[in-house]
């Protein structure tokens, strides 16, 4: 069951912490609300999203669900590497940590942190002496010099795996070392080196080498006596909280179920998280992707699961709707990015949508542009929300439409 507030039940955690637990709270960027009891968190995250749907006229009564975990939920996490300024003679030169409220241009050094695991700060602190030790030179976004850049954390919180990815600048560097101090203190089963040489300060990179383990891991969710096991690499989009996200695809797998749906087609499937957990609910579970590896492991995750019945292809979702929509789906399940859908997505589906349409989204605001179109010609019929992200302010809606 889930942490329901319509429930007795509650987190596993406490719900009442201690105000600001964290002692960077109110510096860091990471959490924007661990000052307030976990009740009135939600609570707040409820009204925001019914107050960006207040403009539809009929609106269901909102079932909320909360988190399994509120504390070491995340299952991935990106810090960024900063030089100490002014300069101090006789060191330290490097800070790693997160990016301060509203100050992009600089680094937060994190001694302690309750969003991944207990054991980040520790990992933290080990990279940070090992880059001191080897003298190696964290990047400058203003002057556009420095070797690191991000390290980038993802776990597999339901089989233990975990990957450690150092986004650095072109160049060589001491990677044995690296990896031994890593190992040393985090349990990591697979170490990359990520190059990035571009301007922008994002970890992502263009090229990857795998400096131990396979070069990706594993999670597993579980329905009921189910299991699906998803392969997840470096650049795989997959929901942030394991635990939510359990329930999350429950819920859309009861959705799915009920429609008694033969075709079911999937927009934005990132990684196939969605499609793979409905399909053994329909004959056939279609996913459409513009990120050509996130397609990959999806077809990779199908392969693995034997779900022979599960498609996905490749391109930006607004150009193939239309053919998609010839396979004649009965539920069109949408889990658009955070700016919403497409514009000519949203036309298409109103005029040529299938009876039923399942609406997933971590921004109220462009659920509402979204649903704006699309209940022209679509009636709300249920809505719940999902806490995928504790302590900030950030949730998950999700909306079942019915043609009218």
């Amino acid at each position: 069951m889930s942490a329901s507030l319509n429930s007795p039940r509650l987190p596993s955690e406490p719900v009442n912490p201690p105000p600001a637990r964290c002692s960077h709270f109110g510096t860091c960027g990471g959490c924007a609300s661990q000052n307030l009891p976990y009740e009135e968190q939600f609570r707040l995250k409820t009204e925001k999203v019914r107050s960006a749907l207040a403009f539809i006229k009929e609106v269901p009564e909102i079932r909320t669900h909360g988190s399994p975990d509120i504390w070491f939920y995340r299952n991935k996490m990106e810090f960024s590497f900063g030089d100490v300024y002014p300069p101090q003679e006789g060191g330290p030169t490097v800070k790693l940590g997160m990016k301060p409220k509203g100050r992009w241009y600089e680094v937060l050094d994190l001694r302690e942190c309750f969003l991944l695991s207990p054991e980040t700060a520790p990992l933290l602190a080990r990279v940070r002496a090992w880059a001191e030790s080897e003298k190696i030179a964290p990047y400058n976004s203003h002057k556009k010099t420095g070797f690191l850049r991000h390290l980038v954390l993802r776990e597999g919180k339901n089989t233990g795996e975990r990957m450690v990815n150092l986004v650095t600048a072109p160049g060589d560097f001491p990677a044995d070392s690296f990896a031994a101090a890593v190992r040393g203190v985090y349990p990591a089963t697979t170490i990359l080196r990520g190059i990035n040489d571009k301007v922008s300060d994002v970890a992502v990179s263009d090229k990857l080498q795998v400096l131990f383990g396979s070069g990706c891991i594993s999670e597993a969710l579980r329905f009921g006596d189910q299991e699906l096991e998803l392969r997840i690499s470096p650049h795989s989009f997959f929901q942030t909280n394991t635990g939510a996200a359990n329930l999350l695809y429950g819920l859309l797998r009861d959705w799915v179920k009920e429609e008694a749906a033969d075709t079911v087609l999937d927009l934005y499937c990132g990684g196939g998280g969605i499609t793979l957990s409905v399909a053994d609910c329909c004959r056939k579970a279609v996913g459409v992707e513009s990120n050509e590896a996130a397609v990959e492991d999806a077809q990779a995750n199908a392969a693995y699961n034997r779900l022979r019945n599960a498609e996905f292809y490749c391109g930006a979702t607004e150009f193939l709707l239309p053919a998609l929509l010839a396979l004649g789906p009965q539920v069109l399940i949408c889990d658009p990015p955070r700016a919403g859908m497409h514009a000519t997505a949203r036309a298409v589906l109103a005029a040529q949508g299938p009876g039923t349409i399942i609406c997933v989204s971590c921004n109220p605001a462009s659920l509402a542009r979204d649903l704006e179109v699309l209940c022209a010609a679509y009636r709300m019929e249920r809505l719940e929300i999902f806490d995928l992200f504790p302590h900030t302010e950030h949730v998950e809606t999700v909306v079942l439409l019915r043609r009218k």
